[in-house]
């Protein structure tokens, strides 16, 4: 809208090229247990049972098959990491600790699910730190490809087929989480998950990180900041209801997830009740609750094989709308950057091609043995507070520079002024203008301040790998700090334009068609005036 900010758009596309590069890889995880999955239809799920070639030593099933005993390891004992509790003294009575040799176990004070360690060494051949690159996991590779092919054919052809196929990708998991949500509120135990979900612990909101990551999850599931939202609604017809929409996607997502939440807790629960660990002891950090609690979870119910599909088969298709639409963000983004690129299908096509595929190899670095540690960081850092940062310059480019009153005769211009000429549409001027840009950034100042080393379960990443981290965040905003000093130098050095006009709207931000330009040139007649009468000639909305 004006010079200057131009590269916000620059930094929501880089936020969304590093989603798109390790987002997949969350799906080829699903393709990888579909793959088992499907393996054991006639019968039992690999990590059902604890196996001697792969289980760790503190792993407990249902049916308990390493015939481990779990026990109260108190302070006469030695409590370890591992989940094992071992003698404290010796033969000699030399007081031992974790790193000893010889070490007699008495029992078991933390169990691992089978699901687990299935995750850790089968599926992942995760490394014991992320210093530890290990090899390419060809499996995992072959997973990401069979990802990144469904998505390329499902982008191929552009919005009208892409958008007919989120009908199906939108509807089908409700589909599913409805079954499962059946499925698991009649388990044992699902009260208690149930409860623990729907009764918060008010003291966390003490806890700055608390704000900082629902702010983001918040924007991650609404492409807010992600250019989503912008580059999919420029398919729109020029009169579509955007506030309507805009209310119904917010208010749709939060009850989705909402909805969303009763089905997993109830597992959660269920699990617990299972396991005899507390409801804090089962959820998991990272990818583990999708690919360690609920896998161990449909193990425990009759028809496994059958509730394991369904739930891989609705994490699959749930990734694949993400993709489609951040891939599709992608795309429209270079294609009206280069409009040479989209003169004929063949270029559009041969662009897709190249994006998916560039794409693709950036993922390559996910399925690693280290893979995990890597997904972590891009999840960490490459959507944390530089996120919210780029929303509240966009709100501070649009409210302020733009202009609020600009802004209002646009939307006059596409849904009449019965909406804009409301008393209540100041609402929006106050959370656009004042509330969102401070409240923005507040909760970035305070994940400055307590900025806290990134941790994996139990894991503590190294100091290298915060620095990456915030590097990469860094990295997400250069696109408006560069163009930023780009644009200035080109304006002001080079064409001696006054600095001012850097924040004038582009009088190529207009409508597409001559009648629709011709509306919003009436409705900015006051303002144009205006702006003639102090000197700046830049002709804003004016059609040639």
């Amino acid at each position: 809208m004006t010079p200057f900010f131009r590269g916000i758009g620059l930094s929501m596309n880089i936020a969304n090229s590093y989603l798109c590069i390790y987002y997949n890889v969350i799906l080829a995880y699903a393709v990888y247990f579909l793959y088992y999955t499907l393996k054991s239809v006639t019968g039992n799920l690999p990590w059902e049972t604890c196996k001697l070639e792969w289980s760790s030593p503190n792993c407990l099933d249902e049916h308990n098959t390493l015939n481990i005993s779990r026990i109260n390891c108190t302070n006469e004992f030695l409590k370890c990491k591992n989940g094992i509790c071992y003698q404290k003294l010796s033969f000699s009575n030399e007081t031992l600790n974790c790193s000893s040799s010889g070490l007699i176990s008495v029992g078991v004070w933390k169990s691992a699910f089978p699901s687990q360690d299935f995750w850790d060494k089968i599926i992942l051949e995760k490394s014991s730190s992320i210093d530890e690159t290990g090899h390419l996991v060809w499996q995992l590779v072959i997973a990401l490809f069979i990802s990144w092919l469904c998505v390329y054919f499902m982008v191929l052809n552009g919005i009208k087929v892409s958008g007919k196929l989120v009908y199906f990708t939108s509807i089908f998991p409700y589909f599913v989480l409805l079954i499962l949500g059946i499925r698991g509120w009649t388990l044992p135990g699902a009260y208690e998950g149930i409860k623990y979900f729907i009764y918060p612990d008010l003291s966390r909101l003490k806890d700055y990180t608390v704000w900082t990551d629902a702010a983001v999850q918040l924007f991650f599931t609404l492409s807010v900041a992600y250019g989503g939202l912008i580059a999919l609604s420029s398919y729109n017809t020029f009169h579509t209801n955007i506030m309507r929409d805009a209310i119904m996607v917010t208010i749709s997502n939060c009850l989705t997830s909402i909805f969303a939440g009763f089905v997993v807790f109830a597992f959660i629960g269920y699990l617990s009740f299972k396991t005899g660990q507390s409801i804090n002891d089962v959820i998991q950090a990272g990818q583990g609750l999708a690919y360690v609690v609920y896998p161990f979870a449909v193990t425990t119910i009759n028809g496994s094989v059958f509730w394991a599909f369904l739930f891989f088969f609705m994490m699959l298709v749930l990734g694949l709308d993400t993709m489609m639409a951040s891939v599709e963000t992608l795309v429209t983004s270079i294609l009206d950057g280069f409009p040479f690129l989209k003169e004929n299908s063949l270029r559009r096509k041969i662009t897709v091609t190249f994006i998916c595929f560039i794409l693709f190899v950036g993922g390559l670095i996910f399925c690693f043995q280290s893979g995990t540690y890597w997904i972590e960081i891009f999840d960490t850092f490459s959507g944390n507070w530089a996120i919210l940062l780029i929303a509240c310059l966009e709100c501070i480019s649009v409210s302020w520079f733009y202009g609020f009153e600009n802004i209002k005769n646009d939307i006059t211009a596409m849904l009449g002024c019965q909406l804009t000429q409301s008393k209540y549409f100041a609402f929006w001027k106050i959370m656009w203008a004042y509330v969102s840009p401070l409240v923005l950034f507040l909760v970035c100042l305070f994940s400055w301040i307590n900025f806290k080393s990134l941790m994996l379960n139990d894991y503590v990443f190294p100091v290298w790998s915060n620095i990456v981290g915030n590097l990469l965040s860094l990295s997400t905003l250069s696109g408006a700090v560069i163009w930023s000093i780009f644009s200035v130098m080109k304006t002001v050095i080079i064409e001696k334009k006054p600095f001012k006009s850097l924040f004038v709207p582009d009088m190529g931000w207009k409508p597409l068609k001559k009648e629709h330009c011709i509306l919003v040139n009436e409705l900015h007649e006051k303002e144009f005036r205006q702006k003639l009468n102090e000197g700046i000639t830049n002709q804003v909305f004016t059609f040639k």
